[in-house]
């Protein structure tokens, strides 16, 4: 059944880019993992997430935030990403996806609030769900990514007690360096001083591994995030990977990690790889 849609689907989803989230999750339904939904992390109704467990024995746990403007051009949920939870199940990982309060009900640093409060919930929950609170990963798409980044940057979001279970940071086409060139960008990031929005600003060298993947063709996030961060990231003496994929828009490396398209990009086989290097119980320099 899986092999005849995705004969029938994939021309679709070429097609349409707007059918892209509901072909890549109807398929990653026929793949075998266990999907505990709609787990409560916090008191407002969008503090809610999804957990995926592989069947067998999980090598780590992977937090994906989804991106979408901060909330500020494009509303997403969890469930929109039930093909980032196939893909890292299958790979034998398991994958918590959170919402968020997002712009304008809140504005950045309130954001972070959320997302540090997912991570306090996944060390203290997740070994009921076969995870390891000491292998975490914290990974996120274009403005996930960004604040996937800076609760790995910057130790102040989840104190020294919780970021030290934090092992690596994953982002794909993530604002680490940026200009404020978009409208709302301003509002987003009110009242803050312009550093305090960089994760680029934080880097001490110290933090977890940093996986930084890219897409060349990419229009809505510029390559100086990617040069600018593993730039600093190196001179601070840190470990960072930086990898920019030929033909690949600020789309694409995200779709990458769909059953249509995963083995047509090397994406999730990088980050499978860095996963496998630094899932073990190490120093983070």
């Amino acid at each position: 059944m899986k092999r005849l849609l995705l004969v029938v689907l994939v021309p679709i989803l070429t097609a349409c880019p707007d059918s892209a989230l509901m072909v890549a999750n109807t398929l990653a339904r026929f793949d075998d993992y266990k999907l505990t939904a709609n787990q409560t992390y916090g008191a407002h109704e969008l503090n809610r997430l999804d957990i995926y467990q592989p069947r067998e024995k999980a090598k780590g746990t992977v937090i994906y935030f989804y991106g979408g403007c901060w909330g500020a051009c494009t509303t997403f949920s969890r469930e929109d990403y039930r093909f980032v939870g196939q893909t890292l199940t299958s790979r034998g990982y398991v994958a918590v996806i959170p919402d968020y309060r997002r712009y304008p009900e809140v504005l950045f640093p309130q954001m972070m609030e959320d997302s540090a409060a997912v991570v306090a919930w996944v060390i203290k929950n997740i070994a009921h769900s076969g995870g390891r609170a000491d292998q975490i990963f914290l990974m996120g798409h274009s403005s996930g990514g960004h604040l996937a980044a800076m609760l790995t940057v910057n130790e102040r979001y989840l104190g020294v007690g919780l970021h030290q279970n934090i092992r690596g940071f994953i982002g794909l086409a993530a604002p680490y360096d940026f200009i404020f060139d978009k409208p709302y960008l301003p509002k987003v990031f009110a009242g803050l001083d312009y550093s305090e929005s960089q994760p680029s600003h934080f880097v001490d060298g110290n933090e977890p591994p940093l996986l930084l993947l890219y897409g060349n063709e990419d229009k809505a996030v510029y390559m100086r995030n990617i040069v600018n961060m593993t730039k600093i990231v190196q001179q601070k003496g840190g470990k960072v990977e930086p990898h920019i994929y030929n033909g690949v828009d600020h789309v694409a490396i995200l779709a990458a990690l769909s059953i249509p398209y995963r083995s047509r990009f090397e994406v999730m086989n990088d980050i499978d790889a860095f996963l496998q290097r630094h899932g073990k119980l190490i120093s983070h320099k």
